[in-house]
């Protein structure tokens, strides 16, 4: 009597090689590698001018008939121009080494990368964007003791400032808009998605058999099972 034919067993698929990134998440890398590079450029530079600054800006403030009266102080001008520039180029410089981050991780096909590029680009779209595009447009008010001061710090500032620093920082407040546009809607395209998306390398409900044994055979030392009786 015949035997009957040995099952078959589906074999186990073989691991796939590194996902090819696409051109979409390629340009979120670069825009975010290039926003970390002018972040760093701009912190530095208003570290940079922030002393001379402070000595233009007390000079013409303190001179100022205006505000001759005022009981402004050279240290009152100085704490302003400190806080002012400190803390400006302290959080480009904080948001530049978030980018490199996350550029790294999202080149690498990092899904966390991919939501925190998210989250960050909306908090700079917002807050370091579009909110630093109003201050610029508009008039920054400096708080002196308890005293509001407008038009003449705010054009003292804009005077002492060299215009370097200023096309500087008006090209990387343009860039925290742009690049953070670009960056959410680039790793939310359907390449970027696939790029993104998990790996399956799971295998099928039966494992491929040892190397050497056919399908259908015992394992090895066990004696195939003998002929069905009539």
């Amino acid at each position: 009597m015949a035997y009957p034919p040995a099952p078959q067993y589906p074999q186990q698929p073989l691991p796939q090689g590194p996902k090819t990134r696409p051109g979409s998440v390629t340009a979120v890398v670069w825009v975010q590698y290039l926003t970390a590079a002018l972040l760093v450029i701009t912190g530095i530079a208003m570290f940079s001018v922030m002393s001379s600054v402070k000595d233009v800006v007390s000079d013409e403030v303190l001179n100022d008939p205006s505000l001759s009266d005022a009981g402004i102080t050279a240290d009152d001008i100085s704490t302003i121009m400190t806080v002012t520039f400190a803390a400006v180029a302290g959080v480009y410089l904080l948001f530049a080494v978030f980018y490199v981050i996350l550029g790294i991780l999202n080149s690498k096909g990092n899904r966390a990368g991919r939501i925190l590029s998210w989250i960050l680009s909306g908090i700079a779209l917002l807050c370091c964007g579009l909110f630093g595009l109003i201050g610029k447009i508009g008039e920054t008010t400096y708080n002196v003791n308890g005293t509001e001061y407008q038009d003449e710090m705010t054009t003292a500032v804009e005077n002492a400032t060299p215009v370097w620093v200023n096309t500087l920082d008006w090209v990387t407040i343009l860039m925290f808009i742009v690049g953070s546009l670009l960056v959410v809607i680039l790793l939310a395209i359907p390449a970027s998605n696939e790029f993104f998306r998990k790996e399956d390398l799971g295998a099928g409900p039966y494992q491929q058999p040892p190397y050497g044994q056919q399908p259908g055979q015992p394992p090895y030392g066990q004696q195939p099972p003998g002929p069905p009786t009539a």
